[in-house]
């Protein structure tokens, strides 16, 4: 499935090309906006959960408004090509990836979504993946090489498979890291976002698996990670209630029964 999201420039066949995922989060689409700087094609993919996740119309929602606000800025560049949907039922699943997944997670409670998006990136090579300093590159840093390349002046990292672990190259080994994404806090992140000139694009960015009546919920992982991180200004009163409450409570045993039946019920 495709939404026509395009960006037109002056379309040079011999200009670089470029794969990256685009979820309409904060990343990701800083890693856009750093694109449209350059020229470069750029064709977006979106890999839509619609079991686990119940914020796909937000994030769909929340690149089509960026779209328009990357296509009028006057310094645009690139040219971007329709977002590709992807459902992630159809991208199949591999065994050696799996089985690497399974023990990732049994060491650093890897999340689900990389089994998957490590099986898309086998089959789609050098699509880029946003990561920001945290603690998965902090975990890098004791498994993992990184070598640095550029393509049209855009730079990105990629693990370098003779000098990491096995489970970390079959997982990570096939996707481009931007660079310097990587490198950077999300508060540093922030001020590249208003030094591009792109500030108030940061609000429109989404980030919530379990939106409540279209705000963050504050209560699921990447709410409680915007929060740990800085930037709590992304969620509004009510969900930091929540994200408070939850803190509260978040040690005892009943809690977690609680959590269970108010994500039934409530659908955060």
């Amino acid at each position: 499935m495709m939404i026509d999201i395009t960006i037109d420039s002056a379309i040079n066949e011999d200009m670089p090309r470029i794969k990256l995922f685009w979820t309409g989060g904060f990343d990701s689409t800083f890693r856009m906006i750093q694109l449209s700087r350059f020229n470069v094609i750029v064709q977006p993919y979106y890999l839509a959960d619609y079991q686990h996740r119940n914020s796909i119309k937000n994030e769909l929602e929340a690149i089509k408004v960026i779209s328009e606000d990357i296509k009028n800025h006057p310094e645009t560049k690139f040219v971007m090509k329709p977002l590709i949907i992807v459902d992630v039922k159809d991208i199949g699943s591999d065994e050696i990836i799996k089985a690497s997944h399974q023990r990732l997670f049994q060491e650093i409670a890897l999340g689900s979504q990389y089994e998957w998006l490590a099986v898309f990136a086998k089959n789609h090579q050098g699509v880029e993946l946003s990561l920001e300093k945290g603690r998965l590159q902090k975990y890098f840093e004791t498994v993992a090489a990184f070598s640095k390349h550029s393509v049209g002046g855009v730079s990105f990292q990629v693990i370098d498979k003779e000098r990491s672990s096995e489970d970390v190259v079959n997982i990570f080994g096939n996707f481009h890291f931007p660079y310097p994404v990587s490198e950077l806090t999300k508060l540093e992140i922030v001020e590249e976002y208003k030094r591009l000139g792109f500030g108030e694009i940061i609000s429109k960015t989404w980030f919530c698996h379990n939106p409540v009546k279209n705000e963050p919920c504050g209560v699921c992982t990447p709410c409680r990670q915007i929060v740990e991180k800085g930037m709590s200004f992304r969620i509004s009163p009510s969900g930091m209630k929540r994200y408070k409450t939850d803190q509260k409570y978040r040690k005892k045993v009943w809690f977690i029964f609680f959590k269970k039946i108010r994500l039934k019920v409530c659908g955060y």
